[in-house]
């Protein structure tokens, strides 16, 4: 058992499960650019062909965060779809999926073990971008909970 497993909740959460349990499919193709994608106006996500286990679980949770935040749009980056809007969604659903994969006891432990982002993050089963996410969030929602100005995400 790693020290960031938590009592509280399964370290082990599963998008790729939660999308099948919401009826929305996944289709494995190669994509340039991104990991994966939400598609509002077919109702599916896309995912990369070949990513790591770490890779696909943050990305796919990147995606059902869009979709349980009703983003009807995902920022491509290959797309004049770069704007306020779309960014503000991309980082609300990064911070979304952050909180999502990493619980506040399991945060607590990997700060506290002071060991590097990158072996945190691998042991937390996440991408080393999912973790500093992670650590954004609780510092927002420290200041929201302290009643300090926070944008909203």
């Amino acid at each position: 058992m790693s020290i960031f497993e938590a009592e509280a909740e399964p370290i082990n959460f599963d998008p790729e499960l939660e999308l099948e349990k919401q009826g929305i499919p996944i289709q494995y193709l190669h994509l340039r650019d991104v990991l994966a994608a939400w598609d509002a106006e077919r109702c599916k996500v896309y995912c990369s062909i070949g990513l790591k286990r770490i890779q696909k679980r943050s990305a796919l949770c990147h995606e059902l965060a869009h979709i349980t935040l009703q983003h009807n749009r995902c920022a491509y980056p290959d797309t004049a779809l770069r704007n306020v809007s779309t960014i503000a969604q991309e980082r609300s659903a990064e911070l979304w999926a952050a909180r999502r994969l990493i619980n506040v006891v399991q945060l607590a432990a990997a700060q506290e073990s002071g060991l590097p982002h990158s072996i945190v993050a691998r042991e937390l089963g996440v991408t080393e971008r999912m973790y500093r996410a992670r650590l954004i969030a609780e510092r927002e929602d420290e200041r929201r909970w302290l009643g300090l100005e926070v944008s909203p995400d």
